[in-house]
């Protein structure tokens, strides 16, 4: 039997949220090694790094929940703020992790300072889209499934699968854990700075410890970046679905669920635009092309056989006439 969300604030919603806390702090005693066909920053740490970087999200989002609970906001308050909600949550996640490091404050003064999120289009690209993710987790999480105002998810909101929210848990922790790091690694000036950094704290991922292996999987990421904001966003748009991260017994592996994007397609830009467009030929041009080139297989076959059966027959004839012409 499906365990469904509650619908309400009380105590079947607390308990189940304080169950879906417990077992997600569970699950950071698996392989977090990432399996997707794409890259992370936090690939960069080791598996005792990620660790503390995980629980300081989770920490810094607990305290978030009680705040919420505390000033008594309203979903409508959650959606108006959400942008800077996730804002400050990340800024002060990364804080809690850069603290977690050393007991000193000299690292925060160099690590701390953030960059504004418009100037940065991958920060803000990433913010953007698993926003509304994060802002449904809140919902659910404070208000209970029927304060959510969503009928395409393929189920009725007070039927919520607990599973359902917990999926959004795993997924905003990841990715927003990754613009943790991100933001870390960016306060950085150098590939020497940032080998340095990772080193001295003993965070780095065994792969990663040369500078050398460092420019690869930067140069990568930034081929990644554009990759993703050029045709694997507007594409996930356009197909309706958020590619969603969870913290499975083998690693950190990526789904997709389905969700009506249609505010997302109204903000894409001239570009993404292309990518929509090029699709939407695709799908009217490769139906016709396949059909052509069906029929045309079809003939070429045809002939063949045909050349084949009257050459076999025409060599029986020959072979069949010198025979006859032998025994005369």
């Amino acid at each position: 039997m499906t365990r469904l969300w509650p619908t309400n604030s009380g105590t079947d919603l607390n308990n189940e949220v304080a169950y879906l806390f417990f077992n997600i702090k569970n699950k950071f005693s698996n392989n977090l090694a990432n399996y997707t066909s794409f890259s992370l920053y936090t690939d960069l740490l080791n598996i005792r790094s990620k660790q503390v970087l995980f629980e300081s999200f989770l920490d810094e989002l607990e305290i978030l929940i009680l705040d919420i609970v505390e000033l008594n906001l309203s979903p409508e308050n959650l959606k108006a703020l959400n942008y800077k909600i996730v804002c400050d949550l990340i800024k002060k996640s990364k804080k809690r992790f850069l603290e977690s490091l050393v007991d000193t404050k000299s690292i925060l003064k160099k690590y701390t300072p953030l960059n504004l999120f418009t100037e940065d289009n991958y920060l803000s690209l990433i913010i953007s889209e698993y926003k509304i993710i994060f802002q449904k987790l809140l919902i659910y999480i404070v208000f209970g499934s029927s304060a959510i105002q969503d009928n395409t998810l393929g189920f009725t909101c007070t039927s919520t699968p607990s599973s359902y929210v917990a999926i959004l848990l795993e997924t905003s922790l990841i990715q927003l854990s990754n613009l943790v790091l991100y933001l870390v690694l960016d306060s950085c000036t150098s590939l020497l700075q940032i080998s340095a950094f990772l080193n001295e704290y003993k965070l780095c991922n065994p792969c990663y410890l040369s500078i050398r292996s460092l420019a690869y999987f930067k140069n990568a990421l930034t081929y990644q970046n554009l990759i993703y904001l050029y045709i694997d966003y507007p594409k996930s748009i356009y197909n309706s679905r958020y590619r969603v991260l969870l913290i499975s017994s083998h690693g950190i592996i990526a789904k997709y669920i389905y969700s009506s994007r249609f505010e997302d397609m109204i903000n894409l830009s001239t570009g993404q635009f292309f990518t929509i467009l090029f699709i939407e030929i695709q799908d009217l041009i490769i139906p016709k092309l396949e059909e052509i080139l069906l029929i045309l297989g079809k003939i070429i076959l045809y002939i063949f056989i045909n050349l084949c059966s009257n050459s076999f027959i025409l060599i029986i004839k020959i072979i069949t006439s010198r025979l006859y012409t032998r025994e005369e």
